[in-house]
């Protein structure tokens, strides 16, 4: 995967995060926001969509386009 894929997908995760994070307990928030930061887009994704599964909420787009980017359907 291309330097602009990897950096395209990291904004997306992090809108995502802004776009829930009122929804999320600090360490649940905390949590997204490090892995992202570290790169482990696949964890953030996993945090990202099953924490909003536990609360009936829905995803933000911008994850599914990230979902989507990575290989993984939600």
């Amino acid at each position: 995967m291309k330097l602009e894929c990897y950096a395209e997908i990291e904004r997306l995760m992090r809108e995502s995060l802004t776009q829930v994070e009122g929804k999320f307990a600090d360490q649940d928030r905390n949590d997204v926001a490090e892995y992202i930061e570290f790169g482990e887009y696949g964890v953030a994704y996993e945090l990202l969509t099953c924490i909003p599964d536990k609360q009936h909420i829905a995803y933000p787009d911008v994850l599914k386009v990230a979902g989507t980017m990575m290989g993984i359907s939600s």
